[in-house]
């Protein structure tokens, strides 16, 4: 058999090892338009920051090793389009500008997205930057080690933004966020999560510019000196610009069918609307547990799990199927961690969904030990079938591995009544006899333990 996968970064490089550790005689090929494969994107801020001090770290596999491994590794070739009839794809060599068809068994499209860019004007000007790879991550840097660059202007309230507004103040850079939405991070987390790390930005001197539209990019030789919007200039040295991402799917229409966001559509073995060609990562939609419903996670650790699927399914011929996925995700800036997964009780209300929602808080540990932080949980459940969707916590302590059990949990239709038995051991050392999750499902249950903490 011989596999295609186009592609490599978290779910391409995940597909091609594993479908080598299944059956080394399988014939691997990927093909890579950049130099550099299985970037940790998720990192880039970390280093900027310089928390990150090598940035060799952030790539857990290169072409050498994956050839070691007896994968066949073409850097820098782009794919330029698919006969899924004919099982070919036609390549282009960016170096030498030769274009040569390959052939398939099964191909594995890893294509991922690429940032959103709106026709703005000024875009393009120097000192307007976007963030997605390791080049990008490089200009960053530098630009946050630069001290003639004072004032950094975010566009995006999004994950990549928020994480990049801590780097740049941790450099004593003068931050101004701006985003359309009236609050930072709205698609994982409501606003009572939100509204913490909003103050710590505050503190930290962050000017928020939120329910504000970029209308253009100002400059002065051909580099930014101005953001406008709708409600404001902004005076700048420099502009991260991330709003968004499209899938690299293009030369797909017409191959495979896509939806509206013209992400791949698959089935639960991540397998296209052509039974040879599966797709995986960010390009493709897997099945959302909590809506019941196919769309895009675009996330790095969906992007493993769908590499892993499909080349399970490709050996052993659609054996393994998806479980589902919740979406779960994480994030730490201005000392507050926070993690979420399913559905946040705003997107649930605006999606018209019938659910019910507790909020509360308390004390991680006891508090007759000598340290103790508080903490905030939130759950959403079906109504009817009591079926837990959605699930945030927060707190200045790390307590984001709740929600392994509680994205486990969803996946496995855990009810709100059932998550009071759930066998969580108690220590004083990690938390209280009734923890602030045991707490939760008490508390829809009519057991008032919490009558004094309610947010």
């Amino acid at each position: 058999m011989k596999v295609i996968v186009l592609g490599t970064n978290h779910a391409g490089t995940t597909a091609v090892r594993t479908l080598k550790r299944l059956n080394p005689q399988i014939e691997v090929t990927t093909y890579d338009r950049n130099d550099v494969i299985s970037f940790l994107g998720c990192g880039i801020a970390l280093w900027v920051k310089g928390e990150v001090k090598d940035p060799n770290g952030l790539f857990y596999a290169t072409p050498e090793i994956l050839k070691s491994e007896g994968i066949n590794v073409k850097m820098k070739h782009e794919w330029v389009s698919i006969d899924g009839k004919k099982k070919t794809v036609s390549i282009k060599n960016l170096e030498t500008g030769e274009v040569f068809d390959d052939n398939y068994d099964k191909l594995i499209v890893a294509t991922g997205t690429w940032p959103l860019l709106p026709p703005i004007p000024g875009l393009d000007l120097k000192g307007v930057q976007i963030c997605k790879n390791y080049d990008h991550a490089k200009k960053i840097q530098q630009a946050n080690l630069d001290d003639s660059i004072k004032k950094v202007t975010v566009v995006g309230a999004g994950y990549i933004g928020v994480e990049l507004v801590d780097a740049f103040v941790a450099h004593g850079k003068e931050v101004t966020l701006v985003d359309f939405a009236d609050r930072i991070m709205p698609v994982y987390y409501d606003p009572e999560f939100t509204k913490h790390v909003e103050d710590r930005m505050t503190k930290a001197g962050v000017k928020l510019a939120l329910g504000q539209g970029v209308k253009e990019f100002k400059g002065t030789d051909g580099k930014v000196t101005h953001v406008v919007t709708d409600k404001q200039e902004i005076a700048t040295d420099y502009v991260i610009f991330s709003v968004g991402v499209v899938a690299q799917t293009k030369q797909l229409e017409g191959v495979v069918d896509l939806n509206d966001r013209k992400a791949i559509l698959t089935n639960e073995y991540c397998q296209s609307s052509n039974k040879d060609i599966y797709a995986i990562g960010d390009c493709s939609t897997v099945f959302n547990k909590a809506l019941n419903m196919e769309m895009p996670i675009q996330l790095a650790t969906t992007a493993v799990r769908t590499g892993i699927l499909a080349a399970v399914n490709i050996f052993n011929g659609n054996k393994l199927p998806s479980p589902g996925f919740t979406g779960a995700n994480g994030i730490e800036v201005f000392g507050f961690k926070m993690a979420s997964a399913g559905v946040s009780e705003t997107s649930a209300k605006k999606m018209g969904l019938d659910y019910e929602a507790i909020l509360l808080s308390d004390s991680d540990r006891p508090e007759f030990m000598s340290t103790y932080k508080e903490a905030w949980i939130k759950l959403v459940w079906d109504k009817k079938t009591r079926k837990i969707i959605g699930a945030q916590v927060a707190s200045e302590n790390n307590h984001t591995e709740i929600m392994y059990m509680l994205s486990l949990g969803i996946q496995k239709e855990l009810t709100i009544d059932e998550l009071p038995l759930v066998d969580i051991f108690f220590l004083p050392h990690f938390n209280k006899p009734y923890n602030f999750v045991t707490l939760a499902g008490l508390e829809v249950l009519g057991l008032n333990y919490f009558k004094n903490k309610h947010d």
